[in-house]
């Protein structure tokens, strides 16, 4: 059983999807122009019969999904390809949510041990290079989030930067046994990027708060920059 819009519907809502991921969290970089040539869309056959295939080992090739969000990423120089949130309505909790690469040239995906991606960053000089992608976990009151900046080569996932962090909202104050105070903790991934030299650097914002967001308790942020296949912390001023 597939959930999915059908036709025009299920391109226009992808496409609408889309366009909220660029302007999602973290994009703060100057526009730039996409690839002279598109690649089309996929459409909902292929999609679903790609997935299928590519579901990762051990899960039940009939089991029920639907799209959520789309968008394209580049997995070479020349090479475009889609990443494809998607609902598991029939997984566990902690495993309904999903994400798939999947690349039109080959007529294939496979799943990524993600829940979503949160959309590209854009950096001029690096049209759709960049992707961000979110892991989630809840449990006994706890909410656990990593946050993953990455991209693609071919099927090869660099992780250049991540972060993990969450809250206690559903196990503190009153709701605590021992009253233990609220703690909540956001990072947030702020890509720059310098077109003449091409360095590409990156500032890691994180914010603790108390169980309100009016309640902020400390925000510190540092600079780092991307060296080979990994974001590293600048040194000096």
């Amino acid at each position: 059983m597939i959930l999915m819009n059908h036709g025009s519907r299920f391109v226009a809502g992808a496409r609408r999807a889309f366009m909220s991921g660029l302007i999602a969290v973290g994009m703060a970089t100057a526009a730039v122009a996409a690839p002279e040539q598109v690649t089309a869309w996929p459409s909902e056959r292929e999609l679903v019969t790609a997935m299928r295939a590519g579901l990762r080992d051990g899960a039940n090739k009939e089991e029920a999904l639907s799209i959520r969000a789309m968008h394209d990423v580049m997995v070479g120089k020349t090479e475009t390809a889609f990443l494809v949130s998607v609902w598991f309505p029939d997984r566990g909790r902690n495993f309904s949510a999903g994400v798939f690469l999947y690349r039109p040239a080959l007529k294939q995906a496979r799943e990524l041990r993600y829940s979503q991606s949160l959309g590209s960053r854009y950096v001029a000089g690096h049209y759709g290079e960049f992707s961000l992608l979110e892991d989630y976990g809840s449990g006994q009151g706890t909410e656990d989030f990593t946050h993953a900046l990455v991209r693609f080569k071919g099927w090869n996932m660099q992780v250049l930067h991540k972060a993990e962090f969450g809250n206690n909202l559903g196990n503190c104050g009153e709701t605590s046994p021992s009253f233990k105070p609220c703690e909540q903790t956001h990072v947030q991934f702020q890509l720059l990027g310098n077109s003449a030299s091409n360095i590409v650097e990156m500032i890691e914002v994180t914010t603790q708060l108390g169980g309100s967001p009016q309640e902020k308790l400390s925000v510190s942020s540092r600079r780092l920059r991307l060296e080979g296949d990994r974001f590293k912390p600048v040194k000096g001023p």
